[in-house]
């Protein structure tokens, strides 16, 4: 029985990712490139990975049992292949900032490949809104944030690594008016967002003063989980990351409102502190990057890293 990474790889991002289509743009593959790696695997395990009808692919059981052994394979790669690489291991102190959605989405998996690479690295983590972070980068009490804020301070490089989508989300059974989903029809709806100053709280209001709506009764959550079942039991609607909520959307328990003005992606930054900038500072970026890529986080990727990277408070 013979196959190789690339095969392995093919198939692991099929699965993450959801398609042959998606998995070949992540790895910059043709999609007949993709499927011929999975029909070979297929062939060198005797198993059937995907049942295929209708141009889409969905885990078999064999499938669903393989994955778990291929990310311990491509994480064992990844371990194989930091021995050629002269950097030292970091080692000391990080002191890592958050966002909610991000912490709900990827960051267990952020910090495993962090402890995979860099086993004497002792990470400190602060999970908050965005603005928070942004002082705690002022004030440098955090190295590095991952979040959609920017604009901390002169010492503070915010790096566009990409855009993340936010709509207006309703229960199934919620009774909200068909069509349209227009400021002065949310206006007269229970929301639910986050407390002033934050993306969520400002994405909502700018979005309700679009239509005319000086609306203040909004209910103010901090927990994203928690504003999720405030909207999913029906108590309100919100404005929230498509990418936290993709298995209540396929299910059907939550629905999109058909927002009008549509909600413009937001840009979504890993902020660092300037004099910390170095080769630790890139491989955290690196990582954070690639997981929230192939975790569907962003709608939109940054064109490159380095065209990305600015200095707070700089034009």
């Amino acid at each position: 029985m013979r196959f190789t990474l690339r095969q392995i790889e093919a198939f692991y991002w099929t699965a993450k990712l959801g398609s042959i289509h998606a998995a070949a743009n992540h790895l910059n593959f043709s999609q007949p490139a993709v499927s011929s790696r999975i029909k070979e695997l297929e062939i060198a395990l005797n198993l059937e990975l995907f049942s295929r009808k209708n141009q889409r692919v969905q885990l078999t059981v064999a499938g669903r049992n393989a994955l778990a052994h291929a990310e311990r394979v491509l994480n064992a790669g990844k371990e194989f292949e930091q021995l050629g690489v002269a950097t030292a291991p970091l080692e000391g102190v990080l002191r890592l900032g958050s966002d909610e959605s991000t912490a709900m989405v990827a960051l267990t998996e952020v910090l495993t490949q962090l402890k995979l690479r860099h086993p004497r690295l002792i990470v400190e983590l602060i999970i908050d809104v965005g603005s928070v972070l942004t002082e705690k980068l002022r004030k440098r009490e955090l190295d590095i944030a991952l979040h959609t804020n920017s604009g901390a301070a002169s010492h503070v490089i915010d790096e566009l690594l990409g855009w993340v989508e936010f709509q207006w989300l309703a229960s199934r059974d919620m009774e909200v008016p068909d069509g349209l989903f227009v400021p002065a029809i949310a206006a007269k709806l229970p929301i639910v967002t986050n407390s002033p100053p934050s993306t969520l709280n400002g994405i909502v209001h700018k979005w309700l003063h679009s239509g005319g709506q000086d609306f203040d009764g909004v209910n103010c959550c901090n927990s994203l989980s928690l504003m999720l079942r405030l909207v999913h039991a029906g108590h309100a609607v919100a404005v929230l990351p498509v990418a936290i909520l993709r298995e209540q959307l396929a299910a059907g328990e939550l629905r999109v409102l058909p927002a009008k003005p549509q909600l413009a992606p937001t840009p979504y930054y890993a902020s660092y502190l300037k004099e910390e900038y170095g080769p630790g500072i890139e491989v955290i970026i690196e990582i954070a990057r690639s997981v929230l890529h192939g975790s569907r986080f962003f709608t939109r990727l940054a064109e490159t890293a380095a065209g990305a990277a600015t200095e707070a408070g700089v034009p």
